[in-house]
């Protein structure tokens, strides 16, 4: 039995012979041409998953290492300006020496404490050096400047948070540092209902006025705050609104919290000023949220009513005995039974020193002053305890205070306290070096990520041209086989496709 092929098959199995030979043809000389194996998806399914992953993690790698390049400026710079106060401090050390030598008066005394006012400036540029218009030592609040001095201390106005970046997934590095940990002191108490609005905001307070809250499902309610209140009544004044809004301390209870409890939502929970005031803004819930509402650190000024366990973000602190010098007067003063910070001040001021210990103008250390103005009243840590450095009186991280007071001893040529200085010049230097010894740690730290990261982008880059590219020695001898193909299967079609009057007739 004879199968006759027809034409119309054979034409259409030659065309579809050079189709698949040009579309082989097409796709080797575009991978030359492009350096790519895969440019579109269907070129390898499998292989542009693998490749789409390869992209994404580098993107990601890549944005990590740009973080630390952008941020590491902050880390030198800190650790530039902390050697520097580490120079003005030894500096500062040599002078309080040289100064209780047998020749020493209050005409050279007066000389030292003036070269003593340019270190406490050099510490001062050094405390407030700012990077890409940042403050380095104001926590968080990069934008105010963390510190000013006036002749009883030094006052912090920053926070006690650290600015963190990401280095790399799930992993943070501190890009600066809360001066607080390295020049000063800063109570930082926890908030309770109790505080007075005149206390928050390191004492500025809050503005009177009104301002109105929107729950999620269209609710509105006006409140009205007034001079004199204090956060319970502002959270009593929200939960008795009639909306869908539970306010209470929040979670870190430096501030306030919204809850929206609506069942039906509509838009987002809403917090406005009206008539142009500043009272949300000033309790740290103005704006907008599509769930709750989690307020912004309200600042609590330290009161003589606020515990000892409230300080350090609650954290408490643990008193020890202290030392005061002033003067021919000197002792201990023991906290043994302090509960408050009011207690501490009474300690102090009851101790028969002749000084008067009170809260500084920010609201967050503690500070001494004689009540002899031709003395100076000098506190001095008991053993190993840290109470008087982390009160703020003086010595470890209170650098600028301890300064300022050695300078002041200077003018009023009290060798007695330029002795008990001495003790809190060497607890600086000590805390400088401990903060520059922090930065090193974080600085290598990011140096050893940043490495990974640059060996990762290597190494999935090339996996990525592994699945991607094309072998150029492969594909040119491809294209060669494919050429000569298509040359063979258009010869072989003219000649079977050319008709004659005997095909016909078949």
């Amino acid at each position: 039995m004879v199968t006759r092929v027809t034409t119309l098959a054979q034409q259409r199995t030659s065309l579809a012979n050079i189709f698949r030979v040009t579309e082989e043809l097409f796709k080797t000389q575009n991978a030359i041409s492009s350096g790519k194996r895969i440019n579109l998806p269907s070129d390898d399914p499998s292989g542009i998953s693998f490749s789409l992953g390869f992209r994404t993690d580098i993107a990601r790698t890549n944005q990590f290492i740009r973080n630390i390049d952008s941020n590491r400026i902050f880390l030198q710079s800190g650790d530039s300006s902390l050697q520097s106060v580490g120079l003005s401090m030894t500096r500062a050390k040599e002078l309080a020496i040289s100064e209780l030598g047998a020749k020493s008066t209050a005409v050279t005394r007066n000389f030292a404490a003036t070269e003593i006012d340019k270190l406490i400036d050099t510490v001062l540029v050094a405390a407030n050096v700012r990077v890409k218009n940042h403050y380095l030592f104001s926590g968080t609040k990069t934008r105010t400047e963390p510190f000013s001095v006036s002749a009883s201390g030094a006052v912090y106005q920053g926070n006690t948070e650290n600015f963190k970046v990401e280095i790399a997934r799930n992993t943070l590095a501190e890009a600066t540092f809360p001066g607080s940990d390295v020049f000063a002191t800063d109570l930082n108490p926890t908030l309770i209902g109790s505080n007075m609005l005149s206390d928050l905001n390191g004492g500025s307070g809050v503005s009177a006025g009104q301002f109105s809250i929107t729950d999620r499902a269209g609710n509105n309610a006006t409140i009205t705050v007034t001079s004199g209140m204090t956060i319970d009544n502002v959270i009593n004044a929200i939960n008795s609104a009639g909306i869908n809004v539970t306010a209470a301390l929040n979670n870190n209870t430096n501030g306030l919290s919204l809850t929206d409890t609506s069942s039906v939502i509509t838009g987002g929970l809403q917090v406005s000023e009206i008539s142009g005031g500043r009272t949300a803004l000033d309790l740290g819930i103005l704006g907008r949220q599509d769930g709750n509402l989690h307020g912004s650190d309200l600042n609590a000024r330290v009161t003589s009513s606020t515990l000892i366990s409230q300080l350090v973000g609650g954290n408490g602190l643990t008193l020890n005995d202290i030392g005061i010098v002033n003067g021919t007067a000197s002792g201990t003063v023991s906290f043994s039974s302090a509960s408050t910070v009011g207690d501490v001040l009474n300690a102090i001021n009851g101790g028969g020193f002749n000084v008067t210990a009170s809260i500084n103008s920010a609201g967050n250390a503690l500070t001494i002053t004689s009540n002899d103005s031709s003395t100076v009243a000098v506190i001095n840590e008991i053993g190993t305890g840290i109470t008087a450095k982390e009160l703020g009186f003086g010595g470890g991280r209170n650098i600028l205070t301890t300064l300022i007071q050695l300078q002041n001893a200077m003018k009023k040529n009290d060798p007695a306290a330029i002795i008990a200085l001495l003790r809190n010049l060497d607890t600086g230097l000590e805390s400088i070096s401990e903060s520059r010894a922090i930065i090193g740690s974080v600085l290598r730290h990011v140096d050893s990520i940043d490495t990974v990261h640059d060996r990762d982008v290597v190494d999935k880059t090339q996996q990525l041209s592994d699945i991607e590219d094309s072998d150029l020695i492969q594909a040119i001898s491809d294209l060669a086989a494919l050429e000569f193909a298509l040359d063979a299967t258009l010869n072989t079609s003219a000649r079977i496709l050319q008709p004659s009057l005997l095909d016909f007739l078949r």
